[in-house]
């Protein structure tokens, strides 16, 4: 069975949430949104086109695509005005693009895990104005280094090592075996780059990061948001994120998204008994009254999950066109 089309992946729309939130904390740096440019590559629905509107409809808009049958898809799914649309490779747009002082938010969405993304975020850290916020996703799949023989096992493992052994913390290490893991490798590897593209010695910028996740809707996803702002003012940052429950300020590690499939009925059950801040699967799996995985306690993870994440979970609702 195919993965579920890119729109309708519940995972990922919390993630899309969640980055409108940061958005949102973005503006207590002291910072006009209006004068931002949003950069993305919305795929073929456009969907965080869409939030971004809904959300800061004077935020001007661009988006990223190669691929022509993409492209007009885009074309017709266009949401609104502000947004322009650009055909092009998104390396050779970051290579061209050119800052002129104005703040940005880039949306580096890759759907694969290869050193050339980590070198557009490199280049692109150096291009961006202070304030800008970039977030980039990336794949974190333990599968794709897990041979059916040993062979292969390590012929994975060691393609891995040599393609990203400058940013690797462990270079000698074999691929992660858990999503978990391997995210926080990745994270690692997104920092070392960070550090490598904004050095101390050259540049009073540097990037914070403000959020990371992880998630599978049938791939195995990372994603982290940072934004690049002066070295010596962590403390703006600081003040700016650290009300913010998915917080993650200091390179700790990221927070998994695992959200559970309840029916619009069992989410009306729950709202009453939301927020609540101790023991929330617990809470909430004695509201429902039975469990709605195998076990209890599997039925109380995924409940602590549905509380945490609750508002941004989407609803996708049957309609007749």
């Amino acid at each position: 069975m195919s993965d579920p089309a890119y729109h309708l992946r519940p995972n990922k729309a919390v993630d899309r949430f969640a980055f409108i939130e940061a958005i949102k904390f973005l503006q207590k740096l002291n910072v006009n949104l209006e004068k931002y440019t949003y950069y993305g590559l919305g795929g073929p629905y456009l969907e965080d086109m869409r939030l971004i509107y809904e959300n800061y409809p004077k935020i001007s808009m661009i988006s990223i695509e190669e691929m022509d049958r993409v492209f007009k898809r885009q074309k017709f799914h266009k949401p609104c005005g502000t947004l322009k649309l650009i055909k092009a490779k998104s390396k050779e747009f970051i290579a061209q693009y050119e800052s002129k002082n104005k703040k940005s938010i880039f949306w580096l969405d890759y759907t694969e895990l290869h050193y050339p993304c980590f070198q557009d975020f490199f280049v692109l850290l150096q291009k961006v104005a202070q304030g800008s916020m970039i977030k980039i996703t990336l794949r974190a799949n333990p599968a794709d280094y897990i041979g059916e023989t040993d062979k292969i096992k390590e012929k994975y493992a060691q393609q891995f090592r040599e393609e990203f052994a400058t940013i690797l913390p462990h270079p000698e290490r074999d691929p992660p075996r858990t999503i978990g893991e391997l995210a926080d490798t990745i994270q690692k590897m997104i920092q070392r780059m960070a550090q490598q593209s904004l050095s101390a010695t050259t540049s009073p910028l540097t990037f914070y990061p403000v959020s990371s996740f992880y998630y599978t809707d049938g791939t195995g996803i990372f994603t982290l948001t940072g934004v690049v702002w002066p070295r010596n003012d962590k403390p703006a940052i600081e003040k700016a994120f650290n009300k913010w429950e998915f917080a993650n300020l200091n390179w700790g590690s990221p927070t998994k998204i695992a959200i559970p499939s309840l029916s619009t009925k069992e989410r009306l059950k729950l709202q009453k008994y939301l927020p609540c801040r101790n023991f929330r699967g617990t809470t909430l799996r004695r509201a429902l009254g039975y469990s709605i995985e195998e076990t209890e306690p599997k039925t109380i993870l995924a409940l602590e999950q549905y509380a945490k994440f609750h508002r941004y979970f989407p609803y996708f609702l049957r309609g007749i066109p």
